[in-house]
């Protein structure tokens, strides 16, 4: 990937908001990527279907790191439904069947790597396992 791409991801990275874990979740789980290594812990609050809080704990690429910043920008207000929307767009983008779900303009040489798909995805992954381990409790 460029170095344009690189800064870009370096930015979002940099950002790491909603990093931190949260004192009292509803859901957690620690979510990996077994080809690369990337793991992240995530921590969820929730109000009904809403998300009213988010933490994480990450040690993984820069694409992920830059994806999880983003997720932790934006989850706050969203209810699952509208995630699981958002990894669907995402994953649709991915395969270059739609344009760029908003905030993810500067993951588009991301698509060439399908390898670094998993990468980009593994916070939504995150938030499903934690609801899923909430669930199952």
């Amino acid at each position: 990937m460029s170095e344009i791409y690189q800064t870009a991801f370096l930015k979002l990275a940099g950002r790491a908001s909603g990093a931190g874990r949260l004192d009292a979740p509803d859901a957690t789980a620690t979510t990996h990527n077994p080809m690369c290594g990337d793991r992240i812990t995530l921590d969820l609050q929730l109000d009904g279907d809403r998300i009213t809080g988010i933490g994480y704990e990450i040690r993984a690429c820069l694409v992920c790191q830059a994806s999880t910043s983003i997720v932790g920008a934006t989850a706050v207000g969203q209810t699952l439904g509208d995630m699981d929307a958002m990894k669907d767009a995402l994953q649709a983008f991915l395969k270059d069947e739609t344009g760029a779900p908003s905030d993810y303009g500067d993951f588009l040489p991301v698509r060439d790597h399908i390898s670094r798909h998993t990468c980009v995805l593994l916070p939504y992954q995150a938030i499903q396992d934690a609801v899923s381990a909430a669930i199952n409790k």
